[in-house]
């Protein structure tokens, strides 16, 4: 339903600025980020340094005026606290006291006057995936969803907004953010759907334990009403309080499970390929096949959540199933691929867009589905996983078991949170390295012929993401010579190294193995023995 800019001014009030004779321009679209603005039909909600912390903004954050180009002619609207001046072209705007509360507002109508379905997706992990795979199983209907995986409070606003276009469905992502930071969101967005992907220990330096954060993940079932649907992973933790707080808001709730044949979605059988995972399920008396280009149990989990979502949208379900195929994950979201060196290929499976303790298990458990194709080492290298406050060290424990279980042939650590894992792992070639330079010389070595490599962390507060983003480079252009010994006497022979050097002209005369020496960093605690010696230490 498109509004002309006299019609978002009778709703919205303030004060309308150099809009005459252009009252009735039709605007059906909002941005409040000013390089998305590509017609006149387009508001531009202008985020103010102020008033827009509220939503989470940082407080070095621009002013959303100065994002303005002047000389834009194509916009029909901006919406902001300050007027802004000297523009070189009469764009209308509409002065308002506060831009955070207009855009809250302007959410609100819009959601209201929207009929067709909204499904809303949180959790601690999965809720990215499982909104693209629904988007990718609607894509014929062309659904409203976020852009890339932007989640926060004002970007959810802000697709709400976005409702004036009248999309067949809206498909949001919903974060911790935007359920918790000012009040609860589920009753502006009003789910016909809403879906909890998982519980898992994520963003505990900022809650006081789990159930805190289930509390807010419950919350999305709030903006359901009685005829509303829940859809719950039954696999995860707390379920049972995320099932009895959407049973208090609707008759409906619908549970799927990769291990509990009693939940309402429940596979018939999982077969993991190569790059890929093909799902049979039968519901209400019919079977039902699909692929998605993935190899977890976690985006098997996505799948079916999104299954459930889609047997709910009175569409042809296997058109829809069929179209999961067209389903591509984030980049670095258990990515395959594989590096062709001047020698041989190898495999890495990058899964460094982020990471919660649930996610990392998934991401080893899905390493381990792929391992049975590959005929080299089976390496797994992880970082930590941040934003785990005081709990750090103790939640990573709980990798003990999984890593001990795991097909890996070596694993390789990094990181302060991870040296409590490593002198704990019973069985496997495990090690612990101080910095990324370390740990990489060793994964060069290890990634042999037809080798496969998970790398996992967190995207942030760890130097590990800069480790495999280089990793697949450096392999292009790594030389090695020895790669039938084992890891210690191959970097043994690395360890070999000098270079003669004439002390009168400082040419090198001789040298040997300089490229890929370790001499130095292997050198330096028998310097620091040494020193000790000389100084009585």
């Amino acid at each position: 339903m498109p509004l002309t800019i006299k019609e978002l001014h009778d709703i919205l009030g303030g004060e309308l600025y150099d809009a005459k004779n252009k009252e009735n321009n039709i605007i059906n679209n909002f941005e409040n980020w000013f390089p998305f603005i590509h017609n006149k039909n387009t508001a531009y909600i202008s985020p103010n340094k102020k008033t827009w912390r509220r939503f989470g903004r940082s407080p070095n954050a621009k002013e959303g005026n100065e994002y303005i180009r002047k000389d834009k002619e194509d916009l029909g609207l901006i919406i902001t606290e300050h007027y802004v001046s000297n523009m070189s072209y009469k764009i209308p705007q509409l002065v308002v006291k506060d831009s955070a509360q207009t855009l809250s507002n302007l959410a609100e109508k819009m959601r209201i006057q929207y009929k067709n379905p909204v499904i809303a997706i949180t959790g601690s992990m999965g809720k990215s995936s499982t909104r693209m795979l629904i988007s990718a199983g609607l894509k014929d209907y062309m659904p409203l969803q976020n852009r890339y995986n932007n989640n926060i409070r004002s970007a959810v606003y802000l697709l709400l907004c976005k409702l004036i276009r009248q999309p067949n469905f809206a498909v949001l992502e919903v974060s911790l953010n935007a359920l918790n930071a000012v009040g609860n969101s589920s009753y502006l967005i009003k789910p016909n759907i809403a879906i909890v992907t998982g519980i898992g220990a994520a963003h505990m330096s900022t809650f006081k334990d789990i159930l805190n954060i289930v509390e807010v993940k419950a919350s999305i079932f709030d903006g359901l009403d009685s005829n509303g649907i829940a859809i719950i992973n039954k696999d995860t933790l707390h379920s049972d309080i995320l099932i009895n707080r959407a049973k208090e808001n609707t008759k409906n709730v619908i549970t799927y499970s990769t291990s509990d044949s009693n939940a309402t979605i429940y596979p018939k059988s999982i077969e993991y390929n190569k790059g890929f995972t093909d799902i049979t399920v039968e519901f209400e008396g019919n079977e039902y096949t699909y692929r998605i280009n993935s190899i977890s149990n976690g985006m098997v989990e996505n799948s079916l959540a999104s299954f459930a979502a889609l047997t709910q949208l009175n569409i042809p379900l296997q058109k829809a199933l069929d179209n999961l195929i067209t389903f591509k994950p984030f980049e670095k979201v258990l990515n395959l691929k594989e590096i062709k060196t001047s020698k041989f290929r190898v495999n890495l499976i990058d899964d460094t867009h982020n990471a919660s303790l649930p996610a990392m298990i998934n991401a080893i458990k899905a390493f381990d589905t792929q391992t049975k194709f590959f005929k080299g080492n089976k390496i797994i290298a992880i970082g930590k996983i941040s934003d785990l406050g005081k709990h750090s060290r103790k939640l990573h424990l709980q990798l003990v078991n999984v890593l001990e279980n795991s097909n890996a042939d070596y694993i390789l650590c990094m990181d302060d949170d991870l040296k409590g894992v490593v002198t704990r792992v019973k069985n496997k070639h495990i090690t612990w390295y101080s910095n990324r330079f370390l740990m990489e010389q060793d994964l060069l070595y290890l990634c042999n012929n037809d080798s496969i490599t998970l790398l996992k962390s967190s995207a942030g507060g760890t130097e590990f993401p800069k480790l495999a983003k280089d990793l697949s480079n450096n392999l292009l252009t790594y030389q090695k010579d020895n790669s039938n010994s084992s890891l210690f006497d191959g970097q043994s022979i690395n360890g070999r190294s000098y270079i003669i050097v004439n002390n009168n002209d400082y040419k090198i005369i001789e040298q040997y193995n300089s490229e890929n020496s370790s001499t130095i960093e292997g050198l330096g605690p028998i310097f620091n023995y040494l020193k000790g010696i000389d100084d009585n230490i």
